[in-house]
């Protein structure tokens, strides 16, 4: 098998298909002999914001020496990017290699109890290479939810809920006590929790279940704190109150203020280490906040006109893109019109993300993900034309983008966002080589 056939082997599991009960995976990794069970995991949850805490924990980790496997889904350009260890993606060869010790046990599962989930698939894989690879430790994200969720299967050190609100209601249910629970239930017995959820309703839900489990929990917020010094579009500086200790003017690649809450509780649970031996250095914590990338979050693409990619693709995650927006350009007088490119996967809670954004939009500019289900471009028009502005539609994002820099001016900024996938789409798009000139004018 190369390369090529097993990633469309991998996706011909069914990429879309959701399966949340957690037998297969558990058929799985019994007959690759366990392999999570021999990783030191960090199992972080949460409704956004938990890909960034996993590239600071795992940047953090790794600036004091040890070797740290990271798992995150999904991928922007590459599958390989969901796969990492000390922040280089697995190679195509191990790619290759380790879906043909699985393939086996897919066949054997197959005629057992049915065909694994793509995801259910690449779990077992990532475990499986991060064992063989004896990493120190394995920052694990997340897929959906929590409690049904592959990656459950862990026993954590600790245990991360980033924030909770309202999304993925398909698969999660459709209030917020619903989603606490699914999240919630990532938290084992006897171990340690660390939250940055701040609404009593999902925050006595975790506490219900950190009694239930003996656990300890810490709070971002109560248990430790940060003081902002000062933002730009190139980061924030802040000083971090911890457990253990204070940290001083520490700087955070990542722009916005949501990732001053998502570097905090990253601190914190590196703080907590220590209960189990682990004292992780001041100078790791911060040359490894200094030095995280996770691209797609609030990423600035180029300037003259500011063209930025984030991931937002729920209300939550709008209302944030628009706090910053605001709070770095429009209050600074960086920019004088928001040009928003937007695509929605489908399901999603359409009205409310254009409701959190809309008011600081000049021009939309609505488009098509490829080859992913999305919200048609005219429902999404609907929605501007209700709040009196200007929008058009596009047949895809390439043309989007084209359009936005055609008419876009200097003191512009052109925003794309509404989905992961079309970050993905984009990033890819503008760093190809044949869009130099349109990068570079």
């Amino acid at each position: 098998m190369i390369y090529k056939e097993a990633i469309e082997y991998l996706y011909n599991l069914g990429e879309s298909k959701i399966n949340l009960r957690l037998e297969n995976i558990k058929y799985l990794l019994e007959r690759l002999d366990n392999p999570h069970k021999k990783l030191r995991c960090i199992h972080v949850a949460g409704t956004n914001g938990k890909g960034s805490v996993c590239a600071m924990i795992s940047s953090i980790l790794q600036n004091d020496g040890y070797s740290i496997g990271l798992y995150t889904s999904p991928h922007l350009e590459r599958f390989e990017e969901r796969i990492k260890i000390n922040n280089r993606m697995i190679s195509k060869e191990d790619l290759v290699r380790y879906l043909n010790k699985i393939k086996p046990v897919i066949d054997e599962m197959r005629r057992d109890i049915g065909e694994p989930t793509f995801f259910e698939a690449i779990t077992s894989m990532a475990f499986l290479y991060f064992a063989d690879r004896n990493v120190d430790f394995a920052v694990v994200e997340v897929g959906m939810g929590g409690r049904l969720d592959a990656t459950n299967v862990v026993m954590p050190l600790i245990s991360v809920i980033t924030n909770i609100y309202i999304d993925h209601t398909k698969h999660l249910g459709n209030t917020i006590e619903e989603i606490a629970l699914e999240k919630a239930s990532i938290i084992k017995d006897n171990g340690i929790v660390v939250t940055a959820v701040k609404d009593t309703l999902p925050l006595n839900i975790i506490k219900s279940k950190c009694l239930e489990k003996n656990c300890k929990l810490f709070l971002v917020g109560r248990d430790t704190r940060f003081l902002k010094l000062y933002s730009d579009i190139y980061g924030t500086e802040f000083d971090f109150y911890g457990i253990y200790s204070i940290y001083r003017s520490l700087l955070v690649p990542l722009v916005g203020e949501h990732q001053l809450i998502n570097a905090t509780t990253a601190i914190t649970v590196i703080e907590l280490l220590r209960d189990y031996g682990f004292r992780i250095s001041r100078d790791a914590i911060r040359e490894g906040l200094l030095s995280v990338k996770w691209p797609g979050r609030f990423e600035i693409i180029r300037r003259k006109p500011f063209v930025v990619i984030d991931g937002a693709h729920n209300p939550s995650g709008m209302k944030q893109l628009k706090r910053t927006i605001t709070e770095l350009f429009i209050y600074k007088g960086l920019i004088k019109r928001l040009i928003l490119i937007i695509a929605i996967s489908a399901h999603k809670d359409m009205e409310k993300m254009i409701s959190e954004i809309v008011e600081i939009v000049d021009t939309g500019i609505i488009t098509k993900l490829k080859e992913r289900r999305f919200i048609e471009p005219e429902r999404i028009l609907k929605e501007f034309i209700k709040y009196e502005k200007y929008a058009v539609i596009k047949e895809s994002i390439p043309e989007a983008i084209e359009y936005a820099i055609s008419m876009g001016k200097e003191d512009d900024l052109i925003c794309i966002t509404g989905s992961l996938y079309a970050v993905a789409e984009a990033r890819t798009f503008l760093k190809d080589d044949k869009n130099d000139e349109i990068k570079n004018n």
